[in-house]
């Protein structure tokens, strides 16, 4: 677990185009947040998938309301809140009794109004997905940034400095206890800038502070803090790990300066300072996100791969002789709803052409556009038998006669032979590891000796013969070790591993008559399994562990689904935001390399 414990959680943050909000933005997607960025002025470039834009006014209920449904839509529910969205006034400064009533109304709208409508509808929106998933959420925190000038008060900013010290001594503390009645361990904290070394948004690209202190022929004694600064505190404010027994506090990040933000040069120490120095942002650029492990991190390989069954799934392993016209039909749906949609998202993503499909001969031979469809998006295509059957319902000479074909198939369609294999319904036998040998297979993905590393299978493994439990036989004819597969001589077969919890089908896919159908599952259910692996995975990688694959297999029958489509995308784009630490590939690629590796190993240690 991180630093933080932030990974994964959904944060809101408003005033995102402004030097802080964008500085909190980065900081929160550093950690590993998903991250919802909020303004009311519109976001000129396009987002990273963890990165959603939305534009709003927070001072008008119907579009902060709406633009929080827009949030929960795309990433789901939100956990945290920077309430960072104000504003002030640079341009002049004031005395209060020459303060116009316009300047004081309109701070008071955004920054005071606009502030409790965004925490009111951010709350509701909690409310609602607690209700939903019948829990509370994890990490409900609420962070507010306000003002150095609101907590101990400056001259020339009574409109501001009035309407901060509200939000940060009065809303703040009676938000802490009523928030606690929605969610037990939610919190709310604020943030008190000092002067931030941010530029001024319009005509005028000079620092308002510069302008300021030019004006006025004063010097500042303390160094200016740099927005990351701002953004670090609020960061460790939004969790429950750093900062899970703080609530209703005010933090300063002021330098000290408890409002003394301008002094005269006559009262500046002697040989104490030398006037205002802008100092840059430092390279770390965010909490660090272990406090005690080596940075040796390994990469994680993403190996996201595509079974498309379609109707295939239903005349091999799952032909039943009460299939019907509409079990068929979820296969048609498969090949014209399911694969399009599957193909579009990954081309969003940018992944199209660094996942695996495997791919059945019926589905190739039946729908041949959609077939091109998936190799033009640059995919590696690897065999899955002819119509989904099981090595069981083969004789030796059916299996030999299945994979000739099938990769003359995959030959004539790509221009080269398949370098991979995957059984369907991963049922494949000695006789089919033997036969992937034979014609010198780069990779198998049908078996589960390990979870997250690849191996190689042993060369031309012996059946394990089962037991013979009937009363004519004695105990001792059958009470024998079976042979290890790590002890046998080891073929150049590269088994890629998966397992049942690595695949959306099983849990999210109803099957009329298979006894152990499930389907009737909530996607958040399987995409927290998804997220626990590659968390654990992501632990080893931090301490050293190399060579580690996380394996997912989807399927366009059900990852093409409505209600499962966006989950697959939510939690793609959360293995996106890990950046450097994954990287995706296809299987020949993860194979090549495990060879290459192991054969290197191998002559160091001759």
């Amino acid at each position: 677990m991180s630093f933080l414990a932030l990974e994964g959680k959904h944060a809101l943050v408003t005033g995102a185009r402004g030097g802080i909000g964008s500085a909190i933005v980065n900081e929160l997607l550093a950690a590993g947040c998903n991250v919802t960025a909020h303004d009311l002025q519109p976001f000129d470039t396009t987002p990273p998938p963890n990165v959603f834009h939305v534009q709003g006014d927070i001072s008008d209920e119907a579009s902060i309301a709406s633009c929080l449904k827009q949030a929960q839509a795309h990433f789901g529910p939100v956990n945290i809140l920077c309430a960072n969205a104000g504003i002030t006034n640079e341009a002049s400064h004031p005395n209060i009794w020459e303060l116009p009533l316009e300047t004081w109304e309109n701070v008071y709208r955004v920054n005071v109004r606009g502030t409790f409508l965004t925490i009111k509808h951010f709350l509701l929106a909690a409310r609602s997905a607690q209700e939903t998933l019948g829990r509370e959420l994890e990490n409900l925190a609420i962070v507010v940034t306000g003002s150095e000038c609101g907590k101990f008060g400056q001259a020339g900013h009574a409109e501001y400095a009035s309407g901060k010290a509200g939000l940060q001594y009065g809303l703040v503390r009676t938000v802490k206890n009523e928030i606690v009645r929605l969610n037990s361990k939610a919190r709310i904290n604020a943030v008190a800038p000092g002067w931030v070394n941010t530029e001024l948004i319009g005509d005028r690209l000079d620092d308002p502070k510069e302008l300021y202190f030019e004006a006025q022929g004063t010097v500042p004694l303390r160094k200016i803090a740099q927005p990351m600064d701002v953004a670090k505190a609020v960061a460790f404010l939004a969790s429950h790990e750093a900062a899970g027994h703080m609530s209703g506090e005010c933090l300063s990040v002021d330098g000290g300066m408890e409002g003394r933000v301008v002094w005269r040069p006559e009262e500046v120490l002697k040989g104490g300072g030398r006037g205002m120095e802008i100092v840059q942002a430092p390279s770390a650029t965010s909490i660090p996100q272990s406090l005690s492990k080596p940075q040796t991190a390994k990469k994680i390989k993403l190996a996201i791969s595509v079974d498309f069954d379609a109707v295939s799934g239903w005349l091999g392993t799952g032909a039943h002789p009460d299939n019907s016209t509409s079990d068929y039909s979820s296969g048609y749906f498969s090949a014209h709803v399911g694969v399009p949609r599957l193909l579009k998202l990954f081309a969003r993503l940018g992944i199209a052409d660094k996942l695996t499909w495997c791919i059945p001969g019926h589905s190739l031979e039946t729908f041949p556009s959609q077939t091109r469809a998936i190799v033009a998006s640059g995919a590696e295509i690897a065999l899955h038998g002819y119509a989904h059957e099981s090595a069981s319902q083969l004789t030796a000479e059916q299996e030999r006669d299945v994979l000739t074909h099938c990769i003359a198939l995959i030959e004539s369609l790509t221009g080269k032979k398949p370098r991979g294999y995957r059984a369907p319904l991963y049922q494949l036998s000695e006789r089919t590891i033997a036969l992937l040998q034979e014609h010198e297979f780069l990779w198998d993905s049908s078996l589960s000796h390990h979870d997250s590393k690849p191996y190689y299978l042993p060369l031309n493994p012996a059946p394990i013969q089962p037991i013979d439990f009937s009363p004519h036989t004695k105990a001792s004819s059958w009470m024998h070790p079976s042979p290890d597969f790590a002890s046998l001589p080891a073929s150049d077969l590269v088994e890629i591993p998966l397992n049942w919890y690595a695949e959306d089908m099983t849990p999210l896919q109803f099957f009329p008559h298979t006894p152990n159908s499930a389907g009737y599952v909530d996607v958040r259910v399987v995409e927290q399994i998804w997220r626990d692996r590659f968390e654990f995975l992501r632990e080893e990688a931090r301490e050293g562990e190399e060579g580690l694959v996380f394996g997912l297999v989807l399927h366009p029958d059900t990852s093409g689904m409505a209600h499962v489509v966006g989950m697959v995308g939510r939690f793609l784009e959360w293995l996106r935001g890990f950046g450097e630490e994954v990287e995706w590939c296809r299987y020949e690629e993860i194979a090549g390399e495990f060879r290459e590796r192991s054969r290197r190993m191998d002559g160091e240690a001759r």
